[in-house]
């Protein structure tokens, strides 16, 4: 059980480190670059599967988080954790792009989220599986429009507790598995971004 584990852990892990499109601009071009807006966009193709979400939703409904399950498959369900979502992807990236993009050209990310899959407790506990999001970004001049880089399908994964240990350790100990997801994104897509001088 332990060897399971820890190769799911490694799995992810490695996963998470994958990045297989390389940035072409140069340092010159990003230090020129000042963070104005984020906009995070999810369509009704996307995947959203957040449970903490859906229970906020059963809460601000009046209802049992119990409820959730069917309350979550409708519009407005929907609606209401995407704009939990989008909330939590865009002030991650504001966090981790603002300190670094501080040039005098004014520029706009733009997310569209295609995927974000939160691992419920049980499905941790019984099969193992980590917390993923996958969006396509593009950075644009916040003034003409103009696209200056583009990322399709930016990929990030948070390594989450396995079986009934991990599980209650990771409920214990560990961010919230939404801020830790978003905050990965978000900090691995900085690192993409912003090159190191010279490079």
């Amino acid at each position: 059980m332990i060897k399971r584990i820890l190769c799911l852990g490694l799995l992810a892990f490695a996963l998470a480190g994958c990045v297989t499109a390389q940035n072409p601009l140069s340092w010159q071009d990003v230090e020129t670059f000042r963070l104005a807006s984020v906009h995070v966009g999810i369509d009704s193709a996307a995947t959203l599967w957040w449970g903490d979400g859906d229970r906020a939703y059963a809460r601000s409904k009046g209802r049992s988080e119990a409820d959730s399950e069917e309350l979550s498959k409708t519009p407005e369900a929907r609606a209401f954790v995407a704009q939990l979502a989008s909330a939590k992807i865009s002030a991650a990236l504001e966090q981790q792009l603002k300190p670094v993009l501080t040039g005098p050209r004014p520029v706009k990310v733009n997310v569209h989220l295609r995927r974000l899959y939160l691992a419920s407790a049980i499905q941790r506990v019984v099969v193992g599986g980590a917390h993923e999001m996958v969006a396509d970004v593009t950075v644009t001049d916040a003034k003409t429009g103009a696209v200056l880089v583009n990322y399709p399908e930016f990929r990030a994964i948070a390594l989450a507790g396995q079986g009934i240990g991990g599980a209650m350790l990771d409920a214990a100990l560990m961010a919230d598995p939404i801020d830790r997801l978003t905050l990965n994104f978000a900090s691995k897509y900085r690192d993409w971004l912003v090159p190191q001088p010279g490079s």
